[in-house]
């Protein structure tokens, strides 16, 4: 006896729907493939095992607010929206000190990292307007300190470098963990305009402390504007200071 083929209801049919779907899904599970592959490869994510590969800073810019950027005491810098070297904004110290105010005063901005190893540059940017200097220690830095490196002198929890950008010509007081660098001598910062600093602070290491900080526990980064060692009857003093574009990482190509 001949049969007739099945009908439609009985053969095997795939919806249109149910294509896209099946599609959709292995589209995904190629993407996650590549981007566990990519990360493996690349040392994305917050792996501390991950080699140093660009800028350790986060929002290096300050084109998303403060954070991680903060000030260890009040108070706080500020974000500008109306200064910048590029994009929009940058962290903004309005320095002011009046005739009474004495001893030590510090604006900054400070962010810590814990990269696996040691980053070989830093450089960014400055800007000073309203500079009115009134007393003889009123000066910019930045400062570069490592916690708990193998290699640091053994009576030191930590050891830094002080880099003065401007406003001293020798070093504002002494201090035991810490050595001074000076990227200019100038006692009066050039005013109302970005200034580029670049420092192989690596190598600065290596020079000043022997050696190249290994299997540390973090790095603190301190932008200021400061005083130090201010009478009664000095000043005012008045500074407006801005940072942006600052970087740590690998030493740019030649």
């Amino acid at each position: 006896m001949t049969r007739n083929p099945p009908g439609p209801s009985k053969l095997l049919r795939w919806h249109p729907a149910s294509i896209a779907a099946s599609a959709a899904g292995a589209l995904g599970l190629a993407a996650l493939l590549l981007a566990v592959l990519l990360g493996t490869a690349c040392g994305g994510g917050s792996d501390k095992s991950a080699p140093v590969k660009g800028n350790v800073f986060g929002n290096p810019g300050f084109e998303d607010g403060s954070d991680p950027w903060y000030s260890l005491k009040p108070p706080d810098f500020l974000v500008s929206d109306s200064v910048s070297h590029s994009g929009g904004h940058s962290a903004f110290l309005p320095f002011r000190a009046g005739l009474d105010e004495t001893g030590n005063k510090i604006y900054y901005l400070v962010q810590e990292i814990t990269p696996k190893e040691f980053p070989e540059a830093i450089s960014g940017y400055y800007k000073v307007e309203n500079w009115k200097k009134g007393t003889e220690k009123q000066y910019l830095q930045f400062v570069v300190i490592v916690f708990g490196a193998e290699n640091r002198p053994p009576e030191f929890n930590n050891h830094q470098i002080r880099y003065i950008l401007t406003g001293l010509d020798a070093p504002p007081f002494a201090i035991a963990n810490a050595k001074f660098h000076f990227i200019t001598k100038d006692l009066e910062p050039v005013q109302g305009q970005w200034v580029r600093f670049e420092q192989p602070v690596a190598e600065d290491f290596k020079r000043l402390w022997g050696d190249v900080p290994k299997n540390f526990d973090k790095i603190r980064l301190l932008f200021e504007v400061r005083y130090d060692d201010k009478q009664s009857g000095e000043g005012p003093v008045t500074a407006d200071v801005y940072y942006d574009d600052l970087y740590f990482g690998p030493a740019p190509p030649p």
